[in-house]
């Protein structure tokens, strides 16, 4: 599984079927996971809401049409209300992602954990002739760094990408319920710009993966020269040995520069989008302002969604480049423990596997 042959050929499996593989990890803390699930649907409606309020306080303060609620009450009384439901529904989100957060995170933790221990478990049942053939840096870093990418790749990828993904949900909802016009804007730039990120994704995923076969020749360059280091003097292959790892170095330096364009590209795509959509906002809105259909407030509330809805998927690609990456890690992973044991003992076989 540790063959040199895979540096060139890159992620094999589909990312949703790697991604299943932790299924089974996950099912172990159900409590948690729909507690942390379910708090999802609130936190995204609080803060699908905020802008609404926002909107109508400022049309308030311009004289025009408000909730029902608000009508008859004194300029005063309608602020005072509109600042006090706004504090109830950052006070409350900022509760329940405290919550959701921290049991997400708890999840993960406990999710690396038992995979580290089934991981070593297998590796300690393997034959000697699998240690000939393997590099034991190549294992180190599938113990380690691989193992805690696994631990992102649930907590703050796959259940944050799907948070991202509820509260664009709520955003959308609530757009089309205020004035649909401008909605329409707003979705017919949010489309491409969600085909450019996984497109840009999907090449992070490739560059990934090699960064991590570039990162195991490291690691197995340095233990071989650290633990052979009297051989390395006695034959004087401390120059030769040197220009070895200048090349690892200069290849895993490479791998990396390729996953950083990647990255800034969706960085820079998002950011010029959004300021896009939010010109177009202003554009429409500011006409429809003019003909007198469209309230001020209205308008103010749309700019406000222009920006929060990118803001989602900022986060959203930016926790894809974690998704991608454990992804990598986990097919890493998965080859290890599919290497088979010459011998078996039917008293300490473990179910639960990659």
């Amino acid at each position: 599984p540790l063959r040199q042959t895979r540096r060139d050929a890159g992620p094999q499996e589909n990312d949703w079927r790697l991604l299943l593989k932790l299924v089974p990890y996950a099912q172990r803390h159900r409590s948690l996971l729909l507690g942390s699930l379910i708090l999802l649907i609130p936190m995204a409606v609080a803060g699908a809401v905020q802008p609404l309020i926002i909107g109508q306080a400022i049309a308030a303060l311009r004289g025009e049409a408000v909730w029902p609620f608000l009508a008859g009450l004194t300029l005063a009384a309608s602020v005072n209300i509109l600042i006090g439901l706004l504090l109830a529904t950052i006070a409350l989100r900022l509760v329940l992602s405290f919550f959701q957060g921290f049991w997400v995170q708890r999840i993960g933790q406990e999710m690396t954990a038992a995979i580290r221990g089934d991981l070593f478990e297998r590796v300690t049942s393997l034959s000697a002739s699998f240690f000939d053939r393997a590099p034991v840096g190549r294992l180190i870093t599938r113990l380690t760094s691989d193992v805690e990418a696994l631990g992102d790749v649930f907590a703050t990828g796959a259940i944050g990408i799907l948070r991202d993904i509820v509260y664009i949900l709520a955003i959308l909802v609530t757009i089309f319920t205020v004035e649909w016009k401008l909605a329409l804007v707003l979705l017919a730039t949010l489309v491409p710009t969600a085909v450019l990120i996984v497109y840009f994704q999907r090449e992070y995923r490739s560059a990934n993966y090699q960064v991590r076969e570039e990162l195991s020749s490291l690691n197995t360059m340095l233990q071989e020269n650290i633990v052979g280091i009297n051989v390395v003097q006695l034959f004087r292959r401390e120059r030769f040995n040197l220009e070895l790892f200048r090349t690892i170095n200069d290849r895993y330096r490479k791998q990396v520069d390729k996953t950083i364009f990647h990255e800034s590209a969706v960085s820079a795509t998002l950011e010029w989008v959004s300021l896009v959509a939010i010109a177009l906002v202003l554009w429409l809105g500011g006409t429809l302002v003019l003909q007198g259909t469209l309230g001020f407030g209205v308008l103010a509330t749309f700019i406000l969604y222009a920006q929060r809805l990118f803001d989602p998927l900022r986060q959203f690609a930016d926790k894809f480049t974690t998704l991608q990456g454990g992804f990598t890690a986990i097919e890493r992973i998965s080859e290890l423990m599919s290497e088979p044991i010459a011998i078996r003992d039917p008293a300490l076989e473990n179910p639960a596997s990659l």
